[in-house]
């Protein structure tokens, strides 16, 4: 399976089961997911991957947070975890330590995910282990604070697709989602139909953000009134 594909598929998977376990936003939630909480991610895992992987793989999970903590985050490691669990898609490490990113360690992973690890500060060695991992072909993902992140690192920004400069669109809210290529095979479990849900949505703006060298499968939907 193409390594570009399966980065994608773990990041639209991830969207996919936590909007359906009404958890995608835990900001009133502390410590945690609760059993129930959990038993309800496990039954909106998909049972099997969309793609089967050609081999074994594995993802690093990394949720360190040095701004400001999102209290979703341990939803989203357990969710990552359940994802790789029941499909047998890949197999998951997660993370807060920064000593994890150096070449010696990173070579047994295939992608990094980077959980909402708001203002996350890097030495020159993590950052060239980061490049050297990405430019060996391998994957990275990020999840909601991930492009709150590299403020002196400019490069990463890039990488990232991304800055966040601001949430409009607060967690108060329910907001319309349409799907840009709703035939695309990443997109198949919403059967070309948007959908509404609860969540705080970043806005990244030009020059980091631009469709022209971005390719975006969904996006919020202007044609509702409360999201527009």
């Amino acid at each position: 399976m193409n390594m570009k594909r399966w980065t994608k598929t773990i990041a639209v998977a991830m969207a996919m089961v936590i909007g359906a376990s009404s958890l995608a936003w835990a900001q009133g939630a502390q410590g945690g997911p609760s059993a129930q909480e959990l038993e309800k991610i496990k039954q909106a895992a998909p049972a099997k991957p969309t793609v089967k992987p050609a081999q074994p793989r594995k993802l690093l999970v990394f949720s360190l947070c040095e701004g400001f903590r999102h209290s979703s985050i341990p939803y989203w490691d357990a969710a990552v975890r359940i994802l790789g669990e029941k499909s047998g898609a890949f197999e998951v490490v997660v993370s807060r330590d920064k000593n994890v990113f150096n070449d010696q360690t990173l070579k047994q992973f295939d992608a990094i995910c980077f959980n909402n690890t708001t203002n996350l500060k890097t030495n020159d060695a993590q950052r060239k282990a980061i490049l050297n991992f990405l430019k060996s072909g391998k994957g990275i993902v990020g999840i909601h604070a991930a492009t709150d992140n590299f403020n002196d690192w400019p490069e990463m920004q890039q990488i990232m697709g991304g800055k966040f400069t601001g949430h409009p669109w607060g967690a108060g809210g329910t907001w319309a989602v349409k799907l840009d290529e709703p035939d695309h095979p990443l997109l198949k479990a919403f059967a070309g139909q948007g959908f509404k849900l609860k969540d705080e949505i970043y806005r990244t703006d030009p020059p980091l953000y631009d469709r022209s060298k971005q390719r975006v499968l969904m996006s919020l939907d202007h044609s509702d009134s409360a999201t527009a």
